[in-house]
């Protein structure tokens, strides 16, 4: 008997579907795993995306809280007040807390930062340009009072050198200084030479010049009469003595007298006491008032 042909491709038949059904099934696991890996590369991607947001995010709350201690720091140099800068640093310093510390931002945060990031700019802009006219208003003031510290100085500088100038103007001038001997009997002698025993005592005189600028008040007077040797006769029984010059000074006179000077070109007259011996030889006549030499002639002893 012959073997059955159906029979015997029965195992072919069934080779041949389970190699259909081994690649069908070769086919489904291949593409679930590229699903997969698709799925974890998206996740992937999701993550990354995630951390590079909040270090977006941190950076723009970072950037914003040294632009606010910047202003804080410039406002300080002013002397203004920074209370509501230091609270708003505050609350940047706990959003940057939160971001760095989760390494995530929901929907819900993630506005809230962007709308407090975008009000801090707009305050930042508004708090430089605060700043920037507050240095033009402290620098024109500066320059204001340097420019009128500078006029100060001039107008001072300029009143010192009036002032100086006034003071030297109103001293006076002695003029026409002479020197007459009197004689032991009281007669006046007016020569060139005086013969040194027939002198008793000296009288000298001069007139004050005109002197607007000069005070009408007391004024004192002071003749110092120097002898042959560059002495000074100043004997302090006798009227002498010692006074002070506007540089510091001091010098010794001989006589001094007081007297309301009135602009009236007023003569002054000193007559010598008695007690001066009046050797022979050239005697100088200095007068002072008020600190300065305002006058010198001499008289000739023979």
């Amino acid at each position: 008997m012959e073997p059955n042909k159906s029979s015997s491709k029965l195992p072919l038949i069934i080779s041949g579907v389970l190699n259909v059904v081994l690649v069908i099934a070769l086919i489904v696991m291949n593409n679930k795993n590229k699903e997969q890996i698709t799925r974890i590369e998206q996740l992937a991607d999701t993550v990354q995306t995630t951390r590079t947001e909040v270090d977006q995010k941190s950076k723009e709350l970072e950037d914003v809280k040294s632009n606010l201690e910047r202003i804080k720091a410039e406002r300080d140099k002013l002397g203004l007040k920074n209370d509501s800068l230091d609270q708003k640093i505050a609350k940047l310093n706990t959003y940057i807390a939160l971001v760095k510390k989760n390494g995530k931002i929901d929907v819900a945060k993630r506005k809230e930062m962007e709308a407090l990031i975008a009000s801090m700019k707009e305050e930042i802009i508004k708090k430089d340009q605060e700043i920037a006219q507050l240095k033009y208003q402290n620098d024109s003031l500066s320059t204001d009072l340097t420019n009128t510290k500078t006029e100060k100085q001039k107008l001072g500088d300029s009143l010192s050198t009036t002032s100086k100038d006034l003071a030297y103007a109103s001293i006076l001038k002695a003029e026409g200084i002479k020197v007459t001997a009197l004689k032991e009997n009281g007669k006046e002698l007016d020569e060139a030479e005086y013969k040194h025993k027939k002198i008793d005592r000296l009288k000298i005189a001069f007139s004050i010049a005109d002197n607007k600028a000069a005070k009408k008040n007391k004024k004192t007077f002071y003749v110092a009469l120097v002898t042959p040797n560059s002495g000074i006769f100043s004997d302090p029984n006798n009227g002498g003595g010692t006074t002070t010059m506007a540089d510091g000074t001091k010098i010794s006179y001989t006589l001094n007298q007081s007297v309301l000077f009135d602009n009236s070109n007023q003569k002054v007259t000193f007559t010598m006491l008695k007690g001066f011996n009046y050797v022979p030889g050239t005697y100088g006549i200095i007068v002072y008032s008020e600190g300065y030499k305002i006058g010198e002639g001499k008289v000739v002893v023979k």
